[in-house]
């Protein structure tokens, strides 16, 4: 029997799949698919970097970030922590 370690849920995950859910109109979100199969499209990025800039304000620099089709939301997260001033 294998068992699944599920990372914990930071305020800032939680705030960004908020703010995900809100621009898709969904009601949940899986953090850990892809982005294109919870929805978001070319045309979602840049409302979803506005989104990740409400949330992480301590960013140093957004240019560094790595975001594409297969980022998941959990890693979206993960970037913007390692990113943001301590």
């Amino acid at each position: 029997m294998t068992h699944t370690v599920v990372p914990p849920m930071t305020d800032t995950i939680i705030q960004l799949a908020d703010g995900i859910k809100g621009m898709l109109a969904l009601d949940e979100v899986d953090l850990d698919r892809p982005l294109s199969q919870i929805g978001v499209d070319s045309l979602n990025v840049v409302e979803m970097i506005i989104i990740c800039q409400q949330v992480y304000t301590n960013v140093i620099n957004y240019d560094a970030i790595n975001i594409d089709e297969n980022t998941t939301i959990r890693e979206i997260d993960e970037q913007m922590l390692a990113l943001s001033a301590p």
